[in-house]
């Protein structure tokens, strides 16, 4: 019923992933798997509706409406089944901009943020250049896989930190963290008086056999001290439209951040605010076959990685399209580990250190991508790092 076979040929529109190569890697003709954006063709209703707001006469001032909210509202019971009220909602241009909002709103100078490595480079951003002190919590790692160290977490919160920013599900490793994980998340943010900052952006791409857990639905006490964050664009592949929302139960949590977000006067613009409802309106077919064809590729690339590539591990992901993969068997260094990909793979992909302690020896790979092209980043992955290559 949806094409996600077709590649689109995105190169001469500015696209990020694919134009940006000359600019981010000095190289345009490598092969692109790193930017975290899909390659497929956008819902259908989505382009529609996009092209139908063109021809009107006028793109004059443009309101967050009752029926935007409605299918936020109406999604999150549909696809999460949890209850979110209108008034919750407060409509933002990105996730990581209204992050920083609450952050503006919420905190002072010298504040403490909690933040777990390795993890998503821009959460080392929200230092603010000095304005705010980064509180590392490493995560554990256990067989390929990831855990909170809740005894190092609450380390840190009895050191004073004020914020924790959790990537939910975690990026770079697509980890789904269990109710029960949040649910001591909650007990030690609630005992220590911090504020959870859950940035749930590739929450509803859950692959198959998978549940993801909106923070503030864990619990009456997760919902009182939490501002989660989140948006259509990873799911629905529309992250230039810059459309995105906070979702804040507590009242005066959420009339704090209002206030600082109308202040800053930063508003989603009239195509944003249609893209949301349109894609929450009308996603769900697309959005269901399209986690089949995302957790087929990932079953691929893991076949691929335990037959061909000697000395690199990867573990399936709970959600999103990005495969984690761990180099360090092979004993190449950084350099030489990412060199080679460029050279003799010629392959784009997100280096490791990128994403902080913890992600020395691997790399970030973009499946979301039809299979055809993801077979020839194989091939690429197969030069550089298989068994002939590393004699």
């Amino acid at each position: 019923m949806y094409d996600f076979d077709t590649l689109l040929d995105r190169r001469g529109t500015d696209c990020t992933k694919w134009d940006a190569l000359s600019r981010d890697f000095g190289d345009p003709d490598l092969m692109p798997f790193w930017v975290a954006d899909m390659d497929f063709k956008c819902l259908p209703e989505l382009n529609e509706a996009l092209r139908a707001r063109t021809v009107e006469a006028t793109y004059g001032y443009t309101f967050a409406g009752e029926r935007y909210f409605r299918s936020i509202t109406d999604w999150y019971g549909r696809r999460h089944g949890v209850a979110v009220a209108q008034d919750e909602i407060i409509n933002v241009p990105g996730v990581l901009t209204g992050i920083h909002m609450a952050l503006a709103a919420l905190g002072k100078r010298g504040d403490r943020i909690i933040i777990n490595t390795p993890v998503y480079p821009p959460f080392f951003s929200f230092d603010e250049n000095g304005r705010y002190r980064l509180l590392r919590s490493p995560l554990r790692e256990e067989q390929g896989r990831y855990f909170l160290d809740f005894a190092d977490l609450e380390e840190k919160m009895k050191r004073g930190a004020q914020f924790y920013l959790l990537s939910s599900p975690h990026n770079p490793s697509g980890r789904i963290w269990s109710l029960e994980e949040l649910n001591e998340v909650a007990t030690l943010c609630h005992r220590y008086g911090v504020i959870l900052l859950s940035d749930e952006i590739h929450g509803d791409l859950a692959l198959p056999g998978n549940k993801h857990h909106p923070f503030f639905s864990v619990s009456n006490m997760a919902g009182k001290l939490a501002i989660v964050a989140s948006a259509p664009s990873k799911t629905f592949n529309c992250a230039g439209l810059k459309s995105s929302f906070l979702i804040i139960p507590d009242a005066t949590i959420r009339e704090k951040l209002r206030r600082k977000v109308e202040n800053f006067h930063i508003y989603t613009n009239l195509f944003g605010l249609l893209a949301t409802r349109v894609v929450y309106e009308t996603g769900d077919a697309w959005l269901d076959a399209l986690v089949r064809y995302l957790q087929q590729n990932a079953t691929r690339m893991l076949e691929f990685i335990d037959a061909e590539l000697p000395g690199v591990k990867a573990m399936m992901p709970d959600a999103s399209y990005l495969l984690w993969m761990d180099c360090r068997g092979t004993g190449l260094s950084q350099d030489e580990l990412v060199q080679r990909l460029k050279t003799a793979g010629r392959l784009a992909l997100n280096d490791g250190t990128e994403f902080g302690p913890g992600g020395d020896g691997h790399m970030r790979f973009n499946f979301g991508t039809p299979r055809a092209y993801m077979e020839k980043g194989l091939g690429g992955l197969l030069r550089a790092l298989g068994h002939d290559a590393r004699s």
